[in-house]
């Protein structure tokens, strides 16, 4: 059986480094609030899209005990010097994006375009804005909050290839 190296896993995060990625948060179904649906491994949308922000920084990371980047389950994660098969991702939202809006899922998304005609240099988009939504790399179902506008949203993953 063939196994994918990690030469390989590193070529896979340099080509996706290299596009688009953002990050949507939809507003799923209030039913997820009394009881939590998994996330499908076959979904290539969210199932009700607010709107979406480009990535705001990448880096490539490794595990590092002692990295200042920390995930939920507690590994922790370092910047490094060369491409790895790891990329640190973040977006940092504007305090007026989706203000108002019950937020249960998000999603990461590789790729796509949006509409023609756009200010330049706009960097969150609604659902509407979005002409090809690119693909769904992953998504997560959360318990729902609602974006205060007073509230700076920042989200990071580091993204395993």
């Amino acid at each position: 059986m063939a196994v994918l190296q990690d030469k390989g896993r590193t070529a896979l995060a340099r080509a996706i480094a290299a596009q688009s990625i953002y990050l949507a948060w939809g507003r799923g179904l209030p039913a997820w609030d009394a009881a939590p649906q998994p996330e499908p491994s076959t979904a290539s949308a969210l199932v009700d899209e607010i709107g979406r922000r480009v990535v705001t920084a990448v880096q490539y990371v490794q595990p590092d005990a002692d990295g200042a980047i920390e995930l939920p389950d507690g590994s922790r994660y370092a910047p490094a010097p060369q491409p790895t098969k790891w990329l640190h991702v973040q977006w940092t939202f504007d305090f007026a994006d989706a203000a108002g809006e019950k937020v249960r899922e998000l999603g990461i998304f590789v790729g796509g375009t949006v509409v023609a005609g756009l200010p330049a240099g706009q960097r969150y988009f609604t659902a509407a804005q979005v002409a090809n939504p690119g693909d769904l790399y992953s998504m997560e179902r959360i318990p729902v909050f609602t974006r205060n506008p007073g509230v700076r949203q920042v989200q990071e993953y580091v993204l395993p290839f």
